[in-house]
């Protein structure tokens, strides 16, 4: 009997699914608006459904003839797996149901591989850069998925579709669809990065690691959960967050405010969790302590603040702004809010052209 929707948590558990199977060797209508609104239900449950995806396409044989523009693309892919689990996928049966064991043996060896022959295979017909650390990597039910990596020593910023801002630490990415028309903005973190939020009561903005789902309204805070590691902690600046631990309900979500955070640490297969206060120092980013707060203060110190801790570089006509001071309170506003308030008080217009901020304007009397 398939497990209902609630309990498909981990590849293993959609391999073992009769209808997850059918869905990707058959892809029938009725399977595909079932899987569309499994997804937009459980959001969270998306990389382990794509992983589960990806095994069962090298396993079904379908990798061949979805990697076929990409030349040796699906050969490779049948020599690592031969060599992962000394079973060649030609010659299985895939019109009968592979075995409990066969299945976890299976999935096993696709993890190994997945991302280097699965993704590589499909790279040449799916993928383009779009800049420097862009991917844009094919559809999701509600929309084009971006991939931003940061790939760097020192943090990276992106700027999301919704108006929202993150900063992300070396070795991190995060992933989110191109435009955020949903009922919910959701974002999928690897590794750590500092949020600022725009409010939108009405749409509430998720991220989801692997360990942990943090859920607001519009507020700064970091999460950090890098995938293998035992540890993840989220740290609220301004605002307020609910955070829930993977595999728990709503109910057992935690509330965090103004400079508390929370660890939560993998111990006998589960995340055990615990409230302090401001983060540890050792893991504070210089952002987290930045107030932002203005007071009649030239608009190139201002902007030399932003470029700071936001990695950016802020363009623009030293002479004409020499007397332009800017008074505000940004202290939770995105970094793209921040530049067009600051622009607003200067009469000035903003470009943003990657980590390029270009400011235009007749300057100040």
């Amino acid at each position: 009997m398939d497990r209902p929707d609630y309990d498909l948590n981990a590849p293993e558990d959609f391999l073992q699914n009769n209808r997850f199977r059918d869905w990707v060797k058959h892809r029938s209508l009725e399977d595909k608006i079932f899987w569309e609104d499994f997804l937009n239900r459980y959001p969270e449950k998306r990389p382990a459904y794509e992983k589960a995806v990806a095994m069962l396409l090298v396993i079904f044989g379908n990798a061949a003839e979805e990697a076929q523009d990409a030349g040796e693309g699906a050969g490779r892919l049948r020599e690592m797996l031969s060599a992962a689990t000394g079973i060649d996928p030609a010659e299985t049966d895939s019109s009968e149901p592979l075995p409990l064991w066969r299945w976890l043996r299976w999935s096993a060896a696709a993890v190994l591989v997945i991302g280097l022959g699965f993704w590589w295979s499909r790279a040449g017909r799916d993928s383009r850069i779009a800049g420097k650390g862009i991917a844009v990597i094919g559809n999701s039910a509600s929309g084009e998925w971006i991939i931003r990596e940061n790939q760097s020593q020192t943090i990276m910023l992106v700027n999301l579709p919704d108006g929202s801002s993150v900063l992300l630490s070396k070795g991190s990415s995060i992933r989110f669809v191109k435009e955020m028309n949903g009922a919910e903005r959701d974002v999928f973190l690897d590794g750590e990065g500092f949020f600022e939020v725009v409010k939108n009561p009405a749409k509430p903005f998720l991220v989801h690691t692997d360990k942990l789902t943090t859920r607001v309204l519009g507020t700064s805070f970091r999460v950090k959960s890098f995938p293998g590691q035992a540890e993840a902690e989220v740290a609220v600046k301004t605002g307020k967050v609910a955070v829930l631990a993977d595999g728990d309900d709503a109910a057992k979500s935690l509330m965090l405010y103004p400079n508390q955070r929370v660890s939560l640490i993998r111990k006998n297969d589960r995340l055990v969790s615990s409230v302090t206060g401001p983060a540890r120092t050792e893991a504070t980013i210089p952002i987290e302590i930045e107030p932002f707060n203005f007071q009649f203060t030239p608009v190139s110190e201002a902007f030399k603040t932003l470029e700071t801790h936001y990695a950016v570089k802020i363009l623009f006509d030293v002479e004409k702004m020499s007397q332009c001071t800017v008074t505000a309170s940004l202290k939770d506003e995105p970094f793209l809010e921040k530049v067009r308030l600051i622009c607003l008080a200067t009469e000035a217009s903003f470009i943003v052209d990657g980590d390029i901020v270009s400011i235009s304007g007749a300057g100040c009397p």
